[in-house]
């Protein structure tokens, strides 16, 4: 579908639907924001753990990128040390996300379809939840767009034979945030060149192809050296968690993973997708580029789960081109266009809403709607409030989650000086093994908070000092048994509770 002539012929319209649709953006993010004050949930333990990584301010960390750590940095700077401050980036990464996908959308098409473009994204149901938490999919996504959009200038100028350098230094810096984002870029990175085959408009001069990948590599270079003076532990840690299985296929896995895009991106957005994948020929050249650009995201990650295992929100980078193709097709189909944006509003204007008053609802399960960001303050204030009363300098824990949380509720309480995880005897298990890791060693006892129903029992002939345990109230643990106890030195081994 080209640009309208009607659309081409009328600058000022085209200036009016872009600022009414950048008042809407604006709306909608003052709206997340503003839940968000309020917002009484807990971190969850991504989020508790993206903090950390930004009280550390390093080039790397166990699992991902350092970006996400350093935008919360930010924040909580500016802000404060909250789960607002934390949390507050989000909308206003998607909100600057939608403004990019409306800009890209304007050279594209016409000018209604451009203003449903940006308003789909940012109501898309991931984009809804991702506005209400802290997650790399957030600035990943921004760093698309802008990739999307800087390519397609370059290609513009290209074909004219001007010279790019600054554009495609731009787009270089842009793409190597994006892998400082999540190394999920790799493939967005690959379905711009997938777009760049089908059609010239998105393919650039050599040069400018050179010098981008050039501030590409030197943005994520300073992380390339973390993890290799690391022992490439993110590398370790990204193949074991992609579930792969040698060449046993599990074609369930990825239907399931495609089935569950409809809730990614919502049941008409991507039904209209799914039908323009299979009926390609009805987009002109740069919209079978932004097409086969979605399709390889997508593509990829589909492979990913019929080889091992991929999550829904893993090739969520599909929805960024894909957004532009759905408005394109929708272009003349209003029933449709209007019937999406009215339930992808319900959803994005009613969950922040959930998020605040719907603490104590449950599903038919009996288990808490909102269980992930609730119960885990109280595990540890109970956790620091017991290692403080007994005298324990150092507090330990093996599991994620509770170090997650443990660090950021000790943030502002008076506790044990030290937070650490017991030493493994293998490879890092989590972000705390690589850099907290706790040796054995004469001194103060310690305390350990165990998701267990006993304390463990000690080495050497020793034994607890004290302990209790207690079965966990409403939220993430719900009637599962902790157990807190105090150990003298030399009680554990290293890297095992005996």
């Amino acid at each position: 579908m080209s640009k309208s002539m009607s659309w081409a012929a009328r600058p000022e319209a085209r200036s009016r639907g872009a600022t009414l649709a950048l008042a809407a953006l604006v709306l909608l993010t003052g709206w997340r924001i503003a839940w968000l004050v309020v917002d009484p949930s807990e971190l969850y333990v991504d989020e508790a753990q993206y903090w950390f990584w930004g009280t550390e301010l390093a080039f790397g960390a166990y699992s991902k990128p350092p970006l996400i750590g350093w935008l919360i940095r930010a924040a909580t700077e500016l802000l404060g040390q909250t789960t607002f401050a934390v949390r507050v980036a989000a909308p206003l990464l998607h909100g600057l996300t939608a403004a990019l996908v409306l800009l890209l959308a304007q050279r594209l098409l016409g000018r209604g379809a451009a203003v449903f473009a940006a308003l789909s994204y940012a109501s898309l149901p991931a984009v809804a939840l991702g506005s209400a938490m802290i997650s790399t999919d957030t600035p990943l996504l921004l760093c698309i767009a802008a990739a999307l959009l800087l390519l397609h200038e370059l290609a513009r100028r290209g074909q004219i034979w001007r010279a790019s350098p600054g554009t495609a230094a731009a787009l270089g810096c842009v793409i190597g945030l994006g892998f400082l984002s999540k190394y999920a870029m790799i493939y967005a990175v690959a379905g711009m060149c997938a777009a760049a085959i089908v059609h010239r408009s998105w393919r650039i001069r050599r040069a400018d192809l050179a010098v981008a990948a050039v501030l590409a590599l030197a943005v994520l270079a300073p992380n390339l050296w973390w993890n290799a003076s690391h022992d490439f532990v993110t590398a370790h840690h990204l193949a074991e968690d992609s579930g792969w299985q040698g060449l046993r296929l599990h074609p369930m896995q990825a239907l399931r993973f495609l089935l569950e895009q409809f809730a990614v991106m919502g049941p008409v957005l991507f039904g209209t997708w799914l039908l323009a994948l299979l009926n390609p020929g009805r987009d002109d050249g740069p919209l079978r580029g932004l097409l086969a650009a979605s399709a390889v995201i997508l593509g990829i990650v589909t492979l990913q789960a019929l080889t091992g295992r991929a999550l829904a929100n893993w090739g969520v980078g599909f929805v960024v081109p894909g957004v532009i193709v759905v408005a394109a097709r929708l272009d003349r189909a209003p029933l449709l266009r209007g019937l999406s944006l009215v339930l992808a509003l319900a959803v994005t204007l009613a969950l922040p809403a959930v998020r605040v008053l719907g603490t104590d609802w449950r599903l038919p399960d009996g288990a808490l709607l909102l269980e992930r960001f609730q119960g885990r303050a109280a595990v540890s204030h109970r956790a620091i409030g017991f290692a403080r009363d007994h005298g324990a300098p150092i507090l330990l824990a093996a599991e994620r989650d509770l170090l997650a949380d443990l660090a950021w509720q000790l943030r502002a309480e008076d506790g044990p000086q030290v937070l650490a995880a017991p030493a493994p005897d293998g490879i890092p298990r989590h972000h705390w093994d690589l850099v907290r890791p706790w040796q054995p060693q004469p001194g103060a006892p310690v305390a350990l908070l165990a998701k267990a129903d006993a304390p463990p029992a000690c080495a050497n002939g020793l034994a607890p000092l004290h302990s209790e345990s207690w079965t966990a109230g409403p939220g993430f643990a719900e009637g599962r048994r902790f157990t807190l106890s105090l150990l003298p030195p030399g009680c554990l081994t290293s890297g095992e509770e005996k």
